[in-house]
């Protein structure tokens, strides 16, 4: 295995003849031969609030930049997390996350950025997106007049006589994807995007092909923060106008936003229109601009599906970083890290050590255009949960660069490398939990999988055998199944997991190194899923009623991976209709039966990274010139 490699130390200055490139046949690797300069801790600060028209409404903007005429390039949040006044004491924003290492929540939000990038020279703009904080109007929940507004916010930030005429996007979650908003909205003034952990689709993080989510669907997540008339108000109730604002929600904005229609109440999964006009994913062909988007693996908030085709689909200049950890800003050297450590989120978040600084200069090359030597190429920087990186250009790797081992689901209870030769039925109760508790996970008990009677077998279970080598899982596990269903309405849930040869589920691997500390092995998510309400089994656009107590195929694909199977391990398979953690099971009571036959396709296809695409080689960076 070709494990991470930080190869040759650069001498000298940028200068093209003096710079150490790496062999011919890692041209295609954007590597960091450059650094953002030094912060100037001097500059004076000023800080602007301004009102602009939006599409019908009146959007809120503040702007942080340095004193002067500029002009400045300009880098940019649009958030629903509000975007306070003046007073310092509230100077707070919900996002990005607080947890974030080196940084407490109000340093991270507001003075992180003006450290980070207005003392560069930068000024930075944060606009509240409409029906939130201080802009008017109703929440469209990343609808078409979001995106209109973008258009409008990015023109009116590009044409000020402050700017410099080019804007970029930054933001994690809900304005990061308010950031691939924008640059679907294409306004002539938008240069560079940089979402990180941001969603897609609407859709899909709600749902998993048909299959609600719990927490994040009904009575709670993104439809009770956000949506008017729901248990919160979306405007921060810190700022003088709350109760106007509030009032102006309540009597004014259309009952059809909240939750009870989008959520709480609908726990069917259909993917109707509100939904189709809120993904982002039939729209990325309109992304002409460059694009550094970061994901967690381990995001069980946005979830990686949301990076499974997006990255891919991107025509635009692309860049992916994305690596073992949740719902937040890939954390850097600069935050304190030594080493991967799961318990402090500690991890040089890419190959180079330090994600501000690669965000930095992503903005450098393309709103100051400042030749850097950087982002030339199309690259997805993707980190195996043994805290190796590896390079491709494509993520998930593609059909033609990838390798894959098929594994037979038999009559016995295996995951075999062969076709079973024996027919049988291998039937399981399908036993729906969350008419009462609506999806929240938190008010289920174990006992809640015989909700209603349903006892018996509620789960089948295959293993493989031991692997005799090390591999590298590199993109989306799919489970192909024939079976027959008793219901027209029901659910099919799998779980993966990895386990060692006698049988014991592989978990975080905890030692203890001299000083006391833990030290943490293979700490990524050692689980995958799959969910598919089978009326989608030919697509969300192609529902088709379930045949009841007659065969039928499925396809059901799980989260994007970059997980390694150590040689000895094994890789257990479960099969069911409900999920102890992650989704609604409102579906009818009834019966599913696999059809194990030599004649029907019951496989899991594990995508590997072959060996010519692990690992990475790359030059130390050097300083920029003066």
């Amino acid at each position: 295995m070709v494990l991470l490699l930080l190869a040759v130390t650069l001498a000298g200055c940028l200068a093209d003849d003096d710079t150490v490139r790496p062999p011919a046949a890692d041209t295609s690797i954007p590597f960091l031969d450059h650094l953002a300069e030094v912060q100037d801790f001097d500059l004076e600060l000023v800080e602007e609030a301004f009102l602009l028209a939006g599409e019908g409404v009146q959007l809120h903007a503040r702007i942080v930049k340095p004193a002067g005429e500029g002009p400045f390039p300009v880098i940019a949040q649009f958030t629903p997390y509000t975007a306070p006044g003046k007073n310092a004491e509230l100077r707070t924003l919900i996002e990005p996350p607080a947890d974030l290492v080196g940084y407490t929540q109000g340093q991270f939000s507001e003075d992180y950025f003006a450290w980070q990038f207005v003392r560069r020279g930068y000024a930075f703009a944060f606009g509240d997106v409409r029906g939130t904080g201080d802009s008017s109007g109703c929440l469209d929940l990343r609808g078409a007049l979001d995106i209109a507004d973008l258009y409008k916010f990015t023109g009116w930030l590009g044409t000020q006589s402050w700017s410099n005429g080019n804007v970029g996007f930054i933001g994690g979650s809900y304005p990061g994807s308010t950031a691939h908003m924008a640059a679907i909205a294409g306004n002539p003034h938008l240069k560079a995007v940089v979402p990180i952990v941001a969603s897609t689709s609407f859709y899909h993080y709600h749902h998993n092909d048909g299959v609600p989510y719990s927490g994040q669907h009904s009575l709670g997540g993104t439809n009770t923060g956000y949506t008017t008339n729901a248990i919160m108000p979306t405007v921060n109730p810190q700022h003088a106008n709350y109760g106007s604002r509030y009032v102006e929600e309540g009597t004014q904005c259309p009952y059809k936003e909240n939750m009870l229609d989008h959520g709480g109440l609908d726990q069917t999964g259909d993917y109707y229109e509100w939904w189709q006009e809120r993904n982002l994913r039939p729209l990325v062909p309109k992304i002409k601009v460059p694009v550094l988007m970061a994901q967690g693996l381990a995001d069980w908030n946005v979830k990686p599906d949301h990076i499974a085709t997006w990255y891919n689909d991107l025509e635009a200049p692309k860049t992916l970083i994305a690596g073992q950890w949740g719902h937040a800003y890939p954390a850097s050297k600069s935050d304190d890290c030594d080493g991967y450590d799961i318990a402090t989120r500690c991890d040089p978040a890419v190959p180079y050590g330090d994600w501000w600084n690669y965000v930095s200069v992503f903005f450098d090359t393309h709103l100051k255009g400042i030749e850097t030597a950087m982002f030339e190429t199309d690259v997805a920087w993707v980190q195996a949960d043994d805290g190796t990186w590896h390079r491709s250009v494509d993520w998930p790797l593609l059909e033609e660069e990838r390798d894959e081992i098929v594994l037979h689901l038999t009559h016995d209870g295996r995951l075999s490398e062969t076709a079973t030769t024996q027919a049988a039925e291998r039937p399981w109760n399908a036993c729906p939990r969350d008419r009462e508790t609506y999806g929240q996970w938190a008010l289920r008990t174990l006992s809640d999988n015989t909700q209603g009677g349903c006892s018996g077998t509620l789960e089948l279970v295959f293993e493989s055998e031991p692997f005799t080598e090390t591999t590298y899982l590199s993109g989306v596990p799919l489970l192909d199944l024939t079976l027959k269903s008793s219901a027209s309405f029901t659910h099919l849930v799998w779980r993966m997991d990895l386990v060692h040869a006698n049988g014991t589920r592989i978990e975080v691997e905890v030692d203890t190194a001299d000083d006391g500390s833990s030290v943490y092995h293979h700490p990524g998510q050692r689980e995958n899923y799959g969910y598919l309400n089978p009326t989608y089994r030919e697509g969300l656009d192609q529902p088709k009623d379930v045949p009841v107590d007659q065969p039928y195929t499925a396809t059901i694909d799980g989260y994007p991976q970059e997980d390694v199977i150590e040689a000895g391990w094994k890789v257990r398979l479960t099969v069911r209709s409900h999920d102890d953690r992650r989704t609604i099971e409102a579906f009818e009571e009834g019966v599913n039966t696999l059809l194990v036959d030599p004649a029907n396709v019951n496989t899991l296809t594990l995508p590997v990274r072959p060996a010519d695409l692990q690992g990475v080689r790359l030059p130390e960076p050097v300083e920029a010139s003066a």
